[in-house]
């Protein structure tokens, strides 16, 4: 019998496979043989996947976004009711504390700059930088709600106040890792949502 491939799964094993080459040599050097080589499969049969490298890397940098989703919706099982702690850990989830996510935002950083000249990952970029900025206005809404931040804070400001920092912390940690820890990270988070907290 013709052994039966599961053709989403390889799809991620190959956009898995990106995620490394880019990490280890740029996304300028993440070639079709070389993806195809980390993937450990011939360059004829990841073209059966994706047809050109443009493909590939929307897959990439979607492959990234889904990732999180998948994180998200773990924790928001988890989550019985929202409190300040458990909204510093959703927001945990945004940043690189562990080498999984180390190696999501390099991936991310790196596409992102690639979408300033590229339309569709540039769409990509903008779509999931409105749905972060969304959840954390969702996030705020409901701490809101519940009393737990001071009423009058200007939510959609504060959403963009938070993004901004997290992206700041994301950009630091991937530049300059020896400069702030996940422990100065949290710290920081912990911090800025005790400045929202009501008294």
């Amino acid at each position: 019998m013709p052994k039966i491939v599961d053709y989403a799964a390889q799809k991620q094993m190959i956009g898995e496979a990106a995620w490394r080459v880019i990490q280890r040599e740029g996304v300028e050097n993440a070639s079709v043989r070389k993806i195809a080589k980390e993937a450990r499969i011939s360059s004829g049969t990841l073209q059966h996947y994706f047809k050109t490298q443009p493909q590939l890397l929307e897959f990439t940098m979607k492959l990234v976004v889904e990732r999180v989703e998948q994180r998200f919706a773990v924790l928001n099982e988890q989550i019985i009711e929202i409190t300040l702690s458990s909204a510093i850990d959703v927001l945990l989830n945004f940043v690189p504390v562990n080498e999984e996510q180390e190696l999501e935002a390099e991936v991310w950083l790196a596409l992102t700059v690639k979408a300033l000249h590229d339309p569709t990952l540039h769409e990509i970029s903008k779509q999931t930088y409105q749905s972060i900025y969304e959840t954390l206005l969702a996030m705020l809404q409901q701490l809101s709600k519940l009393g737990l931040i001071k009423q009058e804070l200007e939510l959609n400001m504060e959403a963009q106040k938070l993004h901004m920092l997290l992206d700041a912390l994301t950009l630091h940690r991937m530049v300059n890792p020896e400069t702030i820890t996940v422990q100065e990270m949290s710290s920081l988070l912990t911090q800025h949502m005790a400045g929202l907290a009501s008294d």
